[in-house]
């Protein structure tokens, strides 16, 4: 029970959890905000800002990109245009994200459903509104698993 109040505390978008440092807590967060922002940049910005998280768009490169408040391991970053949402870690591996996915479900609105691993090793999890989550190591040249890094990319609709 007090572990179930607390991971709830991990989620709620609450201004309390704002500068958390922890990169894990950050990933739950740009998860949350990820999964629940349909796409849409303004409902993404409003959820991470929530958190502390700051954001630029760059209307040239068609992103939004964010960082938390305090910390350089977590960052994320948007298509402008509903399609996808990207968070990415450069200290927590793929099989850490893929663990702390897990706690979308805690958020009370969105849970993850199912995760699949490809032909290619790389998993897919199918989130419960829908929202498609791709699971890869981090960098410009992503690999399907990593223990050093991780991104993990939300696909609404036809963004896929």
């Amino acid at each position: 029970m007090i572990r179930t109040l607390f991971l709830l505390g991990l989620v709620a978008p609450l201004p309390a959890l704002a500068q958390d440092a922890d990169p894990s807590n950050q990933l739950i967060e740009g998860f949350v905000a990820c999964a629940m922002g349909e796409g849409l940049p303004d409902k993404t910005v409003t959820t991470l800002g929530l958190y502390g998280w700051t954001h630029e768009e760059d209307a040239e490169m068609g992103v939004a990109n964010f960082q938390p408040g305090v910390g350089t391991e977590t960052f994320a970053y948007m298509s402008l245009t509903p399609g996808y949402c990207h968070v990415e870690s450069t200290s927590l591996g793929t099989a850490r994200a893929l663990e702390l996915l897990g706690y979308l479900s805690f958020s009370g609105q969105v849970s993850l459903d199912s995760a699949e691993t490809d032909e290619n090793g790389c998993t897919t999890a199918t989130l419960s509104n829908g929202v498609v989550a791709v699971i890869t190591s981090g960098g410009n040249d992503p690999v399907c698993t990593s223990d050093q890094n991780s991104g993990v990319r939300f696909y609404f609709g036809d963004g896929q």
